[in-house]
């Protein structure tokens, strides 16, 4: 039996995965929206893989996949990207992420990846790998978000999920300035006139 974690805001989803192992040897062990728990939970070391949305409220997915990484190796991840984007699952693999799957993955890739990870090996959706490959080639048009450094994205992140500026200084352990100056830095980096498209551009990549 595998024991897995879901981490999604969204009820649709997970409610999607319960009814897709409800007959498999996979048992959603917890539900979770946001970050926190997730990191909460694993202290237990109770769950043989996670299945993490980009889309993750609080505290926000990339530093939770980075903690979970860091303080729990020995558990499988698979990300799930909202769209078939190559840019978040490009910068993922190379923090040590080994699986991926999109919000149109069908139910049979979605039960091959969790195979391939409990077997020990890596899986990207065969989307996502063109996708990545795509992106890596001469003359193609990057994502305007491969601009910002990790700091950045964690920021207009959490910013798009109804963060305050006090709420995010308090989760990273940065002042409320510090904060300000990131969002005015992305949206210099990104020419965008204000917060509200920022939102967008954001929503657009599948993380709202």
């Amino acid at each position: 039996m595998i024991d897995i974690l879901i981490a999604d805001p969204d009820d649709g989803s997970r409610e999607y995965f319960r009814t897709l192992f409800a007959d498999k040897e996979i048992n959603v062990i917890k539900e979770c929206t946001k970050g926190e728990e997730v990191i909460d939970f694993l202290r237990d070391g109770t769950a043989s893989m996670c299945i993490i949305s980009l889309k993750l409220g609080g505290l926000d997915a990339f530093e939770t996949i980075s903690r979970v990484i860091t303080n729990y190796p020995r558990i499988p991840l698979i990300i799930q990207s909202g769209h078939g984007e190559g840019t978040f699952p490009r910068r993922l693999l190379e923090t040590g992420a080994r699986g991926f799957i999109s919000q149109e993955s069908k139910d049979e890739e979605i039960l091959k990846a969790i195979s391939e990870l409990n077997q020990g090996r890596k899986y990207i959706s065969t989307e996502l790998a063109q996708n990545i490959a795509m992106s890596l080639l001469p003359g193609s048009e990057p994502s305007p978000l491969d601009r910002l450094s990790e700091r950045e994205m964690q920021i207009i992140l959490q910013l798009s999920h109804g963060e305050s500026a006090r709420e995010i200084s308090t989760r990273l352990a940065l002042s409320p300035k510090t904060i300000s100056t990131y969002k005015h830095r992305v949206r210099e980096k990104l020419s965008l006139n204000d917060t509200q498209e920022m939102f967008k551009l954001v929503s657009e990549h599948g993380l709202r």
